[in-house]
């Protein structure tokens, strides 16, 4: 697999043949108040034992106290998840829809979340493996967060006009 999609390196997690739960955190992102949508898009690539070992995308509004999958409350526009991960051999993910198998090379993942007032969200890629066979892991690159204006409300209406007289 290419080391980074934008050289000279992306984050990168190894896919060990033990049970394990890792974790990459964004830095709290604060103060996106009525600035509509909020997209994350981000470059990925996967090499994990398909089915078994996977990778998905968490998301916290509460400073990182608790964190709910990104499906929870937002949508996949591009590149969502392809798989499920085996609920049989340990996986802290198991159960999950989540990114599993090979995906050739780097794709764009991209997620719509909700619009509304954040004032502070962190994200939470979590890479969760099985005690059996390893792969070679999960890389994360190009990461990029957007707010998406919302449309122009007129704040002040203009006056209606009044009838006339008869």
């Amino acid at each position: 697999m290419p080391p980074a999609d934008t050289p000279p390196n992306a984050a990168f997690v190894d896919d060990p043949a033990t049970i394990s739960d890792k974790q990459l955190l964004s830095p709290s992102i604060d103060s996106i108040c009525d600035a509509g949508a909020v997209q994350v898009a981000f470059r990925n690539n996967f090499d994990l034992q398909d089915g078994f070992d996977g990778g998905v995308l968490e998301v916290s509004y509460d400073d990182g106290l608790t964190f709910q999958d990104v499906l929870a409350v937002g949508t996949f526009v591009l590149g969502g998840y392809n798989g499920a991960i085996n609920s049989c051999c340990g996986n802290p993910l198991a159960g999950r829809q989540a990114w599993t198998g090979n995906s050739g090379g780097f794709i764009d993942s991209v997620v719509s979340l909700p619009e509304g007032c954040i004032h502070q969200i962190i994200l939470r890629w979590r890479m969760g493996s099985d005690s059996s066979v390893s792969g070679e892991g999960w890389r994360i690159d190009s990461v990029e967060i957007t707010a998406c204006n919302p449309p122009l409300v007129r704040r002040h209406p203009s006056p209606r006009p009044r009838p006339t007289p008869r």
